[in-house]
């Protein structure tokens, strides 16, 4: 059961800040297994400016570190989102840590060293709050959203299923939401071995705007797509 659950995390991007860089390095190759996409940030600071510009869905963040702590950084953080899983980790237990960060409403607060029982039960908390939270839907327009989990399209209720390309799809243009994707990033999305043919795209694309309505993928000539929600 919690192997399933575990599973659910690669639908997600996590955002991985400590100032240890081979702590870093250990935790990016463990946690990699996991998520989607791990990107890695050395200071608070500098995870802010990516949180800022990359689609962020879950935090795992060191305490003590320049510049900007963790608790400076999930502080800023949660003003802006209240419901993002946030984790920090210290080399520390004492108890004025602990209650620093209570109103930060975190998943989890790591002990170092981490050992992996702690590091899956951390996971398992994210996972969680992702679902108490309902961040594992995304809406699309009033009428229908996608359920990241399940991998399925709600349209007022009735749920609508995909081929698995248009999932892989779907899924990089709500990461790249209000972005321009380019015929080279969904090639690259759907078989990153066998480039498709640009009619083979345009009829993927027509089938997946029939699902989501046309108002949603915009086609941007000369460039690629943008998907707007």
């Amino acid at each position: 059961m919690n192997e399933e659950k575990l599973n659910r995390l690669k639908n997600f991007t996590l955002l991985l800040v400590d100032d240890e860089e081979a702590l870093l390095d250990k935790l990016h190759t463990v946690l990699s297994i996991f998520f989607k996409e791990v990107i890695l940030a050395k200071d608070g600071q500098e995870a802010l400016d990516i949180y800022h510009t990359q689609n962020i869905d879950m935090v795992i963040s060191d305490y003590a570190m320049p510049v900007l702590d963790g608790y400076g950084l999930c502080k800023a953080i949660r003003q802006e989102d209240k419901y993002i899983p946030l984790v920090i980790m210290s080399n520390y237990s004492d108890k004025e840590k602990l209650l620093s960060v209570i109103p930060l409403a975190l998943a989890q607060y790591l002990i170092k060293p981490i050992d992996y029982a702690s590091l899956t039960a951390t996971l398992l908390s994210m996972i969680e709050q992702i679902e108490v939270n309902g961040l594992d839907i995304i809406v699309i327009n009033n009428f229908i959203s996608y359920n990241r989990f399940n991998k399925i399209l709600i349209d007022q209720g009735e749920e609508i299923n995909l081929s698995s390309n248009e999932i892989s799809l779907l899924e990089l243009f709500i990461m790249k939401n209000n972005q321009i994707v380019t015929m080279e990033e969904i090639n690259l999305c759907l078989n990153s071995l066998e480039m498709k043919s640009k009619q083979a795209v345009k009829s993927l694309i027509y089938r997946l705007r029939k699902k989501v309505g046309k108002d949603v993928i915009l086609n941007i000539p000369a460039y690629g797509y943008m998907f707007k929600v």
